[in-house]
């Protein structure tokens, strides 16, 4: 018997549901119709902003919220009962220029953090280079992306990629205290560091998933990633998942002790993924 509970998958993008390289998604086509069949919920978690994810939004035909820039806001449609679960909760929607969409902000606003990146920069004694100081074209060469798409990368507004320049040895420690007695965060992605004021992805998911609970009932949370910042949201979901998984990576922390890890990355590890975690979910 095909099990009905309500699946929500949470789910990271660069060399996650898209390749690391050409950010295609189709390998992971299978999966995705299999989730849709099932009515699943599928909410993209990224460091990617706004303007970045709302078109692949559109163009996998998403209608659930998506989370932007490392946890920094959640989107989702106005009307939805996300944002009547969030109102209810006294928390803050900001109308977005994009049809009937709002934002709930969870972070430092964008000038509050490249300030301090360029505080921390001096303090530590390195130069630290990040979208905000970058050219298109810069942003494009470091990323592989278009420049129209490196554009949209750097329209940000709640987390500031960055690289440390000559990666000098033992300077991350530093940035990293640096940042925190500034009361913000730095996480490791796939490409670059980032510079953040909230609590990354992990409190994003956690109110979506009371959200979806507050709807639906019971629910089933199967979670993918592919770096350090995605931890905080596996940390969470009933099945976590690590694509990509090689010997030359650091293992996962203790609190991911049942994280499900593949060699296969991108959107054929993730496909792989899904479509056994459903299977699974059908044989209980």
């Amino acid at each position: 018997m095909v099990n009905t509970m309500k699946i929500i998958v949470y789910t990271d993008l660069d060399a996650t549901l898209l390749d690391a390289d050409t950010y295609a998604w189709e390998p992971a086509r299978p999966a995705l119709e299999a989730l849709r069949k099932r009515e699943s919920a599928i909410v993209l978690v990224s460091s990617k902003t706004l303007s970045e994810m709302l078109p692949l939004h559109r163009e996998l035909a998403l209608r659930d919220p998506f989370v932007v820039e490392n946890g920094g806001g959640i989107v989702m449609d106005g009307t939805s009962h996300a944002a009547s679960f969030f109102r209810r909760q006294g928390l803050p929607l900001d109308p977005l220029e994009s049809g009937d969409l709002v934002v709930l902000p969870l972070g430092a606003r964008y000038e509050t953090l490249t300030r301090a990146l360029s505080e921390i920069g001096a303090e530590v004694g390195c130069e630290l280079r990040g979208f905000a100081s970058m050219s298109d074209a810069e942003a494009a060469q470091l990323t592989g992306l278009p420049l129209e798409d490196a554009r949209n990368a750097r329209r940000r507004d709640f987390d500031e990629p960055f690289l440390i320049v000559g990666r000098e040895g033992g300077r991350e420690a530093s940035i990293c205290e640096a940042a925190k007695r500034r009361r913000l965060l730095v996480v490791s992605g796939g490409r670059f560091l980032h510079l953040i004021g909230h609590d990354g992805k992990g409190r994003a998911a956690s109110l979506l998933t009371a959200a979806y609970r507050d709807l639906y009932g019971d629910i089933l949370t199967i979670g993918l990633g592919d770096s350090p910042n995605d931890y905080p949201f596996l940390e969470l979901v009933d099945i976590p998942v690590l694509v990509g998984v090689s010997h030359d990576r650091p293992t996962a922390p203790a609190t991911l002790e049942s994280v499900r890890m593949y060699s296969a990355p991108g959107p054929h590890g993730w496909n792989t993924a899904v479509v056994g975690a459903l299977a699974e979910i059908d044989e209980r």
